[in-house]
């Protein structure tokens, strides 16, 4: 196991998450949940990928719908359960396939802060095809790609915590919904000022999609 996943799996790291992003003012979770409100109903299932402590999960339990998560983390996952928001919890690696969920099993699926992790997204979302169902929502957020270069995948240099993320084109993503049956509804572009990248606030981008 690698170093950036030694701080995922620290105990200690998992504890002090909720405080760690207050203090960086991430707003990640209420931006996604707020894009996605009017689609959503009381009910339901979602899919939260990567829920971690469940930040993100929380508004939807509240909804009244029925939570799901995956994360790489059990010490992440302990925490989320012991808040009681969350109907189902298994520890899981994005990277393999497939994901462990039935065909068209969920009404809706987001991923917060997750997919900057991952370099190739091809078969997460031909997964996530697989199992939402017709005119479910494909809300996720990613760091986008900004320059000209036709590689529509970059790594980053490791941050100040070790780890190593991507940036993801445009063209990319838009590619990968569209051969995967999914409509692009909405997308935003935000900066959050607290992230930085050579003395400039990093951008993100949430998309909202239809499948």
């Amino acid at each position: 196991m690698d170093e950036p996943a030694n701080l995922f799996m620290n105990g200690q790291f998992a504890s002090k998450y909720d405080d760690l992003i207050q203090e960086q003012n991430w707003y990640g979770p209420e931006i996604l949940f707020g894009m996605m409100f009017e689609y959503i109903r009381s009910g339901q299932k979602i899919l939260d990928i990567g829920i971690g402590t469940g930040l993100s999960a929380t508004a939807f339990h509240i909804l009244g719908l029925e939570v799901f998560g995956l994360d790489y983390s059990y010490e992440m996952l302990k925490i989320c359960e012991q808040k009681g928001i969350a109907a189902d919890l298994k520890q899981f690696d994005l990277n393999d396939s497939p994901l462990p969920y039935p065909n068209h099993f969920f009404d809706h699926i987001s991923a917060n802060a997750v997919l900057y992790f991952i370099a190739n997204l091809d078969n997460l979302f031909c997964e996530i095809s697989r199992i939402i169902k017709k005119k479910g929502i494909w809300a996720f957020i990613v760091e986008p790609r900004n320059d000209l270069s036709e590689d529509p995948i970059v790594e980053k240099p490791p941050g100040k915590n070790g780890l190593i993320t991507f940036r993801h084109s445009r063209r990319y993503i838009s590619g990968l919904l569209r051969n995967n049956g999914f409509r692009l509804l909405k997308e935003l572009e935000f900066v959050a000022k607290n992230f930085q990248m050579e003395g400039k606030p990093i951008s993100f981008t949430l998309y909202i999609a239809e499948s």
